[in-house]
């Protein structure tokens, strides 16, 4: 801690409305941890809080405040800053983070839930934790500006489409042509991250109340996922709507991500769906599919539409050359990055 770190968290003690003066004060303390979010001479945000040493010998991190000035907001400042604290805390030997904000918070409440936070009560206020692990924020790449240490770019490909036309099917296709050319690769079904019921409420409440789930339990296995080393996530997941879009698109913030639509014709699907379901779960997808048909070949939803009516392997293929990763697969290894 140099003389120039103090004043620089003395200016923002000033700009984020606290008293001035105590800086050093602070940042002497044990387990005091804090950083800040500049350019040139203007604050635009920052963090603090506290490394814990437990009765039992574990430690933990504790945010207590996290700030980004308006005008910077939505630039990836808050998660750099958040990133940064994190990495800190985890190198520092802290194995959890926990924080606290407001039940109305909806922008804060997506950050701390895209990097994994489970929330742990319910109220005026909200608790998350986080689970830390030493390599999490390893890929936080030195930069300049309001970007400075957003993490570098995994990429991702959501498959979406009508139940029955293959999602899951054509996304573990594809998964095995990334894992087989060296890179690691996540491949989930959504659905199974929302195996949970009877819903607390009936009709579309309920409805949505899945939808929430698969996207922030998609946050937080991803998140487990990239800490140990997957750059590649494949996920066959149903998105209807260009809000259900945004939502998973938050839920993987910082990724480059393609929804491709699977499509196939009226037939298909019904002999699909037979082989694979039956009883009520049959004639609930059937008579979803006699009442609204396949879905459209082209919405604003997905970037681009395969059909699927090949061999896995080949439709597999097939999206890779449409989402520009096939280079990935004929450079094997190229974005490989360890595991811890």
């Amino acid at each position: 801690m140099a003389a120039a770190d103090v004043r620089v968290f003395d200016r923002a003690i000033h700009v984020f409305g606290a008293v001035p003066g105590g800086g050093q004060e602070f940042l002497e303390r044990p387990g005091a941890l804090a950083f800040v979010a500049s350019q040139a001479e203007e604050i635009f945000g920052w963090c603090w809080g506290y490394h814990l040493v437990r009765p039992d010998a574990s430690s933990m991190l504790y945010l207590h405040q996290l700030e980004v000035a308006q005008e910077h907001r939505r630039r990836g400042v808050g998660r750099a800053l958040l990133h940064a604290f994190m990495s800190a805390g985890a190198q520092a030997g802290a194995t959890r983070m926990f924080l606290t904000t407001g039940e109305a918070n909806a922008a804060a409440r997506s950050l701390y839930e895209s990097l994994g936070g489970v929330l742990a009560a319910q109220g005026p206020t909200v608790s998350y934790w986080f689970l830390l692990h030493p390599d999490a924020t390893a890929s936080v790449r030195p930069a300049s500006g309001p970007e400075a240490g957003q993490a570098s770019v995994c990429r991702v490909l959501l498959l979406t489409g009508v139940a029955g036309v293959g999602k899951s099917t054509v996304a573990d296709a594809v998964g095995r042509k990334l894992t087989e050319a060296g890179h690691v690769t996540a491949v989930v079904d959504t659905d199974m991250l929302a195996q949970f019921g009877p819903p607390p409420n009936a009709g579309p409440a309920g409805g949505r109340l899945y939808d929430e789930l698969k996207c922030v339990n998609l946050a937080s296995v991803w998140t487990n996922f990239r800490a140990a080393g997957a750059r590649f996530l494949v996920a066959a997941a149903v998105i209807g709507t260009v809000a259900q879009r945004e939502r998973y698109v938050q839920s993987l913030t910082g990724c480059d991500i393609r929804v491709v639509r699977l499509i196939a014709d009226v037939d298909t699907v019904r002999r699909r769906l037979r082989q694979r379901d039956t009883g009520p779960k049959l004639e609930q997808h059937l008579r979803t599919l006699d009442e609204h048909g396949p879905a459209p070949t082209e919405t604003s939803v997905e970037d681009f539409t395969v059909t699927n009516d090949r061999t896995p392997a080949e439709v597999a293929a097939g999206i890779l050359v449409r989402a520009g990763w096939m280079g990935q697969v004929n450079r094997p290894g190229a974005d490989r990055t360890p595991p811890p």
